[in-house]
């Protein structure tokens, strides 16, 4: 099944609390959000499936090269209610990208979904998020 539609980071609608960056190699689009070393500094999306109200699939498409090899933990919220905790885990660079998917119940018609990272480390680099099918 091809992906869904892709998101970018750093193209509006979405919100970047930090700043949008392009000095680590490997993302898509012209950049990817590097968000404040803060909790709350979020980064969020919103979407529109391609189906009507469901459970779908998003991928966040993520780079942790933390120094310290530690996790940065999220909590995903999406249309305002948090509905997830999220670990994302050391890629082992900056530069490495990996793809964490998550599971989602949409609304019809526009969604917001954010992470918002729950220690002062922040986020890691997100790049894009990919929604799924319905299901």
């Amino acid at each position: 099944e091809p992906p869904g539609p892709r998101y970018e980071a750093e193209s509006a609608p979405a919100v970047c609390q930090g700043t949008i960056d392009s000095d680590h190699t490997g993302y898509s689009g012209t950049g990817f959000c590097n968000g404040d070393q803060a909790a709350g500094a979020y980064a969020q999306f919103t979407v529109t499936p391609e189906a009507d109200a469901g459970t779908a699939t998003v991928e966040v498409r993520f780079a942790n090269g933390a120094s310290n090899g530690n996790a940065r933990p999220a909590n995903l919220v999406v249309n305002g209610t948090t509905v997830d905790t999220v670990s994302f885990e050391s890629t082992g660079a900056w530069s490495a990208w990996a793809t964490k998917t998550l599971t989602v119940s949409l609304n019809d018609g526009n969604n917001t979904i954010r992470l918002d990272p729950t220690t002062a480390a922040g986020l890691p680099n997100v790049d894009y998020i990919e929604i799924g099918p319905n299901t």
